[in-house]
């Protein structure tokens, strides 16, 4: 779900939406990853619909980071060249 190319898409489609006044969501597993949250965040991205279990961990990603550092994060994950690299741009947080 971290893939730089997939980023950009995302990135593009939130910049073109918004443009029109319309807004984005995304959903499913990428949504609900806590690594993905802040880049999501940071292409424009408005809403994450996620499970249950993963309101708290979404949450806490969203609080974790401004909107600039999100926005950072993101123009940052768009051009790495692997999916491991975005990932190492958002630690886990073991604590």
């Amino acid at each position: 779900p971290c893939n730089p190319a997939i980023l950009t898409l995302i990135g593009n489609a939130a910049e073109a939406l918004h443009e029109r006044g319309k807004w984005l969501g995304i959903c499913g597993g990428v949504a609900s990853d806590p690594q993905a949250v802040p880049i999501l965040v940071g292409l424009g991205v408005d809403e994450l619909s996620c499970s249950i279990p993963a309101i708290p961990s979404v949450k806490a990603a969203v609080r974790a980071y401004s909107l600039d550092t999100c926005k950072e994060l993101a123009a940052k994950a768009v051009i790495c060249s692997t999916p491991a690299e975005v990932r190492e741009l958002v630690p886990l947080n073991e604590g």
